[in-house]
């Protein structure tokens, strides 16, 4: 097990297996022993890394101070580019990472989170209550009641022994009271809304669709935020599907990160600024058609004509009016004006000779 220490905390670490490297960020209160169901299957593809941040952390920039100490890790090991797979707070750790140094993600995994903020659907009162310890009285029934919102009823009734298992190992690693609520606060502060759809780093989303803890619009809505992300929705499963229904969830993962299969599942992607002002273009030429469709149909023919230059519609008022005159016999003019005394004689002139004709 080694170790890496930074100013003021220390980094436990374990390396497992050869390829690719990829990084497992583990949820709020949970050290790297919640992976005991992925390393050995990972670790046969990947050289995955786990990790415990040691000591009482600063957090005052939230969720950004623990991506700095993933960095520091990160360099440390000599890893330049690493797959990521984050759950729930790790997840937000994955996405801040992707953002702020996108040169260190290759593919980007993330497991029961969102993209924080207040999302398509918040968590409930009664989950946040035994998330927190509200109204436990020791800290095993905080932690029994919080591990049971976590897992769903199927999980529970056919993994007496495992569950006991998770239990007395969140028990033995868990961090202080105050460091855990500090993160906490990391996670209600964390809100990448507005941001991850710059998130460049081809992307799949995994999910248990009895998530009490995030429930799962807020996936839907990640994996739509995210250019070109994949949603995997697993049934019969909670916040902690990546232990419940784990072979589902490992062959997901493996399946996603292999190269070859990579390639052929995913198709190249624009930049996200180049992407979103194609989005922007396309859905306003589509309102235009709409709204011309609309005139075309609304507008009367009366009407119609308003959209003509004032010369035409000038030009076609006076063949109106003169077609008017000559069925009335009507030839004056529509505004009297003064003839010259020149056409005056000619026009007398005129009128002789035809009489003269006519005799």
């Amino acid at each position: 097990m080694p170790v890496m220490l930074t100013h003021d905390t220390s980094i436990d670490y374990d390396v497992l297996g050869d390829g690719p490297p990829l990084l497992l960020i583990g949820g709020l209160g949970f050290g790297r022993w919640c992976w005991f169901k992925q390393t050995p299957t990972l670790s046969r593809h990947f050289r995955t890394i786990t990790f415990d941040i040691r000591g009482e952390h600063n957090f005052a920039r939230g969720v950004v101070d623990l991506v700095a100490e993933v960095i520091a890790l990160l360099d440390h090991l000599g890893v330049e580019k690493t797959h990521v797979l984050g759950t729930s707070l790790g997840g937000f750790v994955a996405q801040e990472l992707a953002l702020e140094r996108p040169d260190l993600v290759d593919r980007l995994t993330l497991v029961c989170t969102s993209y924080g903020g207040v999302g398509p659907e918040p968590i409930s009162f009664q989950a946040l209550g035994r998330m927190l310890g509200w109204g436990s009285l020791s800290a095993k029934d905080a932690a029994h009641r919080s591990l049971e919102t976590a897992t769903s009823e199927a999980y529970r009734a056919s993994n007496h022994e495992e569950f006991d298992l998770i239990l007395r190992w969140r028990l033995a690693d868990s961090s202080s009271l105050s460091d855990y609520y500090q993160q906490v606060a990391a996670g209600a502060r964390f809100d990448a809304s507005r941001n991850v759809g710059d998130i460049t780093s081809p992307t799949l989303v995994i999910h248990g669709a009895e998530d009490r803890y995030i429930p799962v619009a807020n996936a839907a809505a990640l994996a739509e935020a995210i250019p070109d992300a994949r949603l995997c929705v697993i049934e019969d499963a909670a916040h902690l599907v990546f232990i419940e229904q784990s072979e589902e969830v490992n062959k997901e993962i493996v399946s996603f990160l292999k190269p070859g299969k990579l390639r052929r599942m995913w198709r190249p992607q624009l930049p996200p600024v180049k992407q979103r002002t194609k989005q922007l273009a396309e859905r306003v030429g589509a309102a235009n058609q709409k709204l011309v469709s609309f005139a075309r149909i609304r507008i009367p023919r009366s009407e119609q004509g308003s959209h003509e230059s004032s010369g035409e519609q000038q030009a076609k008022q006076l063949q109106r009016d003169d077609g008017a005159r000559e069925m009335r016999g009507d030839r004056k003019p529509l505004q009297k004006t003064k003839a010259s005394p020149t056409f005056g004689k000619f026009k007398g002139w005129a009128r002789k000779l035809r009489g003269w004709l006519s005799r």
